[in-house]
C-alpha cells in the first residue's frame, strides 16, 4: 500500500498486508468469529496504582517546535477515561475494519472490562514480563519454549531490513522536501544529524519508522 502510494491512514497498521491474507483465508475457510490478541500488552502493563518504575522514554530529538508544542499539552481538555486501555481502543481502530471487511467479526476476550479490572489489580510482579499468562500457559501443559520461548517472535528484524533497505533513502528525499518538516513538525537540522548517525549505526533506530509513515501517508493524501 505504501510502496504503490495508495491514499492510506497515516496512523494505520504497519503490517495491513500481511494480517488481510490472514482474515481473507479465515473468510475463504468460512470463519465468521476470530478471536484475537487485542489488550494483552496493555493489560499486563504498568497501571498507576501500582509502586513499579517506569523506564524513561526514548527522547525524540528531531520533533519540531509545532511538534513540542502539541506534546507539552497533550493531556489537555481529555476526553473521560475509559474502561479500556486507550492503546486497546486505538488498536481495534487499526485492525477491526479490516475484519469487518472481511466478514469476520473479531473478539478480543482480553479486552473484557472484567479481565481489565482484575489486571489492574494484581501487584505488578505478576503482570512484569506476562509472568501471569506464562504461568497458565505452563499449567496447561504447553512445553516452556511455547510458554517463554528464548527468541521472542516480533518483527524487529524486518523493521531493521526495511528501514535500512528502504527508510534510509525516504530520509535522504526527505531532507530535500517534507511536510512535516514544511509544516514545522519536525526540525530539519535534527533529522538531518540522525540520518548522518543512522549511517554509522549497527540499528537503525526503530524511531525513524513513525516519521517516515507519517511523511508517506499524507504524502499519499496530498
Amino acid at each position: 500500500m505504501r510502496a504503490l502510494r495508495k491514499p492510506h491512514d497515516p496512523a494505520g497498521a504497519f503490517y495491513q498486508e500481511a494480517f488481510d491474507v490472514v482474515r481473507e483465508q479465515a473468510a475463504a475457510r468460512r470463519c465468521e468469529v476470530m478471536f484475537t490478541g487485542s489488550g494483552g500488552d496493555e493489560i499486563n502493563a504498568h497501571h498507576s496504582r501500582t509502586q513499579a518504575e517506569l523506564p524513561t522514554p526514548e527522547p525524540v530529538p528531531w520533533l519540531g517546535s509545532k511538534a513540542a508544542r502539541a506534546l507539552a499539552e497533550v493531556n489537555e481538555h481529555l476526553a473521560p477515561i475509559p474502561m479500556l486501555p486507550v492503546p486497546t481502543l486505538m488498536a481495534f481502530g487499526m485492525h477491526n475494519p479490516g475484519f469487518l471487511r472481511a466478514g469476520v467479526w473479531p473478539v478480543s476476550p482480553l479486552a473484557h472490562p472484567r479481565i481489565v479490572r482484575f489486571m489492574e489489580q494484581l501487584p505488578h510482579e505478576h503482570k512484569h514480563g506476562k509472568a501471569l499468562f506464562r504461568e497458565r500457559i505452563r499449567r496447561a501443559g504447553l512445553p516452556e519454549w511455547v510458554a517463554a520461548p528464548a527468541e521472542p517472535d516480533n518483527f524487529l528484524a524486518v523493521l531493521e531490513r526495511g528501514l535500512r533497505s528502504y527508510g534510509l533513502p525516504l530520509l535522504d528525499d526527505m531532507l530535500k522536501e517534507s511536510i512535516v518538516v514544511d509544516l514545522g513538525y519536525v526540525d530539519a537540522k535534527a533529522l538531518a544529524e540522525a540520518r548522518r548517525d543512522a549511517d554509522a549505526a549497527l540499528v537503525v533506530p526503530d524511531l525513524l519508522c513513525d516519521v517516515l509513515a507519517l511523511e508517506v501517508g499524507l504524502r499519499s493524501l496530498m
